[in-house]
């Protein structure tokens, strides 16, 4: 099977290669050819906001109708469609991204630049508090371009734009979206909206709001044995939920510069699928299900002045406050409270050009203080501080890009009656590309990453019941060490256009949670250690655009990515590593219509880790339907269908792959407008 996985991987890269290649020198690929020419300017990857094309490693953007089609409850269900990018799948609500492979602290998720401060990086049945919904675009930067957002960014960086703060003046004086939805699987209800008014040259209003409401999701058949002991068919148990938010805004916008604040309310209270471990006893037989009620308040605030006429051109001030809490509900008691007070700084300053080389240099301030009371407070109360300082060089000279950055950065870590521990760590990254024909690029990357242990992997100790283990930190742990290796291939336009990426990534000193074998409180017992690891992988996406009149087109796509993840000490896999997926679509579009039909899973991971049990694999057969009514209008109808043939699907990556299965069909309406 590996041999298979193996194979089908070098032919899709080698396929894609080809056209790719073929394409970019077609006569017919014009300079002025606007077909499928991936324009998305990139502002996560540096200050200096780029086009796509020119960053170097993979990056992915979803914005206005890709948005709105790939929207679900959380944020790791929102991405995992994109090349690289897995989830936790903890139900519907808690699910993280998972890119190349890492989770948790290595993958950094960002609202506007600057973290989400709550507590979803500490379990994987935490929500990330914040509001996708009402969101302009979210951008996934993979692998070492995440330099500028810290050392705990190793595996990658999601930042979710929500506008929240104007940073320009409407053509009109205002602009707003609103967009309504159902899906049939869970009952699914939504509805968001927001907008900016321009009261005063550019005195501006800002203003928005989301509500979802879900039950229990479908799936086919029952979702695991204790479901079917129960009576409990094609449903997951105790998945469903309800979130609001509510948001205001105002800046001041002018030629050179913008200043503003935010405030935004998130709440959230969604039910924790296959807890039945982490239920209080009422009776000799009765349970509790478990429910996470959570609320977080945040400000934000931002400045920027530009062309100042000086070595400094331009300089951009972040900051941003959160108070987090999240109870867990035992029925009407309170198992557990979580706590996450923090602040987060950024200053920027860009400066002028020097000959070729553009650049930015900065500094960064994150402040935490976590606190777990109650009978799952597996981890100690904690405050890290970190601090720390960047630069990012680039040039362009003819055909040649460069690109060369570096990061220090500073933690402390304190516990109450423990030895705190302290970290200086370092990074940097160099690439170099090479645009061997029209818009056709190969760059290599090569990066350094250490990555302090976190509070969690350092000092818990106690039952983590969410993922049925009793974890124990390990005080004695260093930072990892990460040396990457990335090799990208590029064609952004003409009929043929797409990416291959190709890395490894070399550890000292990898921290994961070893499962020992030991039993404690009724649970196997995972300690934190400290390996050597080597990841390995691919990500590729090539599109056809087969026919492309005035008002009819018909595009074909694929897309595929693949990781594999080695212990090197014990010459064994390491856990819950994402299998090869892969997908192949068709879309067309007729004047005011445009549909896709789309084949996409997973194949069965069978190399697994020591007490890990392999998963089978999946195919989903996914379809969309869309209509603009309105020509001089941004107003869309969609009916959307996922999981049509209602297969059975379980996540490797999830810790509930045995209890709670992907969702099964689901139709979806939508209909979404801009003004």
């Amino acid at each position: 099977m590996r041999r298979q996985h193996f194979g089908v991987a070098v032919s899709f890269i080698t396929a894609a290669t080809s056209l790719i290649s073929m394409s970019a020198y077609a006569a017919a690929a014009d300079a002025d050819d606007n077909r499928l020419h991936i324009d998305e300017i990139i502002i996560s990857a540096s200050p200096i906001a780029r086009d796509r094309f020119d960053v170097v490693q993979g990056t992915s953007v979803l914005a206005a109708d890709d948005l709105a089609a790939a929207l679900r409850p959380s944020i790791g269900e929102t991405l995992s469609s994109q090349p690289g990018v897995t989830s936790t799948f903890f139900g519907p609500y808690a699910s993280r991204p998972i890119i190349r492979g890492f989770d948790g602290d290595r993958i950094r998720i960002l609202f506007d630049g600057i973290g989400s401060i709550d507590a979803s990086s500490v379990s994987p049945d935490h929500e990330t508090a914040g509001d996708s919904m009402g969101a302009e675009r979210i951008e996934v930067l993979r692998g070492p371009a995440t330099l500028l957002y810290g050392t705990s960014a190793i595996g990658g960086v999601v930042n979710i734009i929500d506008g929240r703060i104007p940073e320009e003046r409407p053509r009109n004086g205002y602009h707003g979206h609103a967009m309504a939805g159902y899906g049939s699987n869970a009952n699914e209800r939504s509805v968001s909206g927001g907008g900016d008014v321009d009261v005063a040259n550019g005195l501006m209003l800002h203003a928005d709001g989301s509500w979802r409401k879900t039950g229990d999701y479908k799936v086919p058949g029952y979702a695991s044995p204790d479901a079917a002991a129960e009576g409990i068919y094609g449903r997951v148990e105790n998945t469903g939920g309800r979130t609001a938010s509510g948001a205001g805004g105002a800046s001041y916008v002018w030629e050179n510069g913008v200043i503003g604040a935010s405030v935004q309310r998130f709440t959230s209270n969604y039910g924790v699928a296959g807890h039945h471990e982490h239920v209080g006893q009422v009776g000799p037989h009765e349970e509790q299900l478990v429910r996470i009620d959570l609320k977080q308040t945040r400000g934000d605030f931002k400045g920027e002045l530009r062309n100042l006429g000086s070595f400094i051109s331009t300089v951009r001030v972040r900051v941003a406050y959160g108070d987090y809490e999240h109870q867990e509900l035992e029925g009407p008691e309170i198992g557990t409270t979580f706590t996450n007070q923090g602040w987060e700084g950024r200053f920027e300053a860009i400066h002028a050009p020097i000959g070729a080389l553009n650049g930015v240099f900065g500094l960064q301030y994150r402040k935490r203080d976590f606190a777990a009371i109650g009978e799952e407070a597996f981890t100690p109360p904690s405050n890290t501080r970190q601090f720390a300082g960047f630069l990012l060089e680039s040039a362009v000279l003819g055909d040649w890009r460069f690109e060369a950055g570096a990061r220090v950065e500073g933690t402390s870590i304190d516990v109450p009656g423990n030895a705190g521990r302290a970290f200086t760590s370092t990074a940097a990254s160099a690439s170099a590309a090479y645009e061997f024909a029209e818009n056709t690029l190969l760059g290599v990357t090569l990066s350094w990453t250490e990555r302090p242990p976190t509070a969690e992997e350092l000092f818990s100790e106690g039952p983590h019941l969410a993922t049925s283990q009793f974890e124990r930190g390990n005080a004695a742990l260093g930072e990892e060490n990460a040396k990457n290796l990335e090799v990208t291939l590029k064609r952004n336009v003409g009929a043929v256009t797409g990416s291959v990426s190709i890395y490894r990534t070399w550890y000292d000193r990898f921290v994961f949670a070893d499962q020992t074998g030991e039993i404690e409180d009724g649970l196997p017992v995972f300690q934190f250690e400290a390996t050597d690891a080597r990841f390995t992988g691919l990500e590729s996406e090539v599109a056809w655009q087969a026919i492309d009149e005035a008002v009819y087109g018909v595009t074909f796509d694929a897309g595929l990515d693949f990781v594999r993840a080695t212990n090197i000490t014990r010459a064994e896999p390491l856990p819950r590593i994402p299998p090869l997926r892969y997908r192949i679509g068709m879309e067309t579009r007729w004047d005011a219509w445009d549909g896709r039909i789309e084949v996409a899973g997973a194949a069965a991971q069978n190399r697994i880790a020591p007490l890990e049990t392999s998963t089978g694999g999946y195919t989903f057969l996914n379809a969309r339907l869309g209509f603009k009514p309105l020509a001089d209008k941004d107003i869309q109808l969609v009916l959307q269908g996922q999981n049509l043939t209602n297969a059975a699907g379980r996540p490797h990556t999830s810790f509930l792959k045995d209890l709670a299965p992907l969702p099964g069909r689901d139709v979806r309406f939508y209909v979404r407008a801009s003004f």
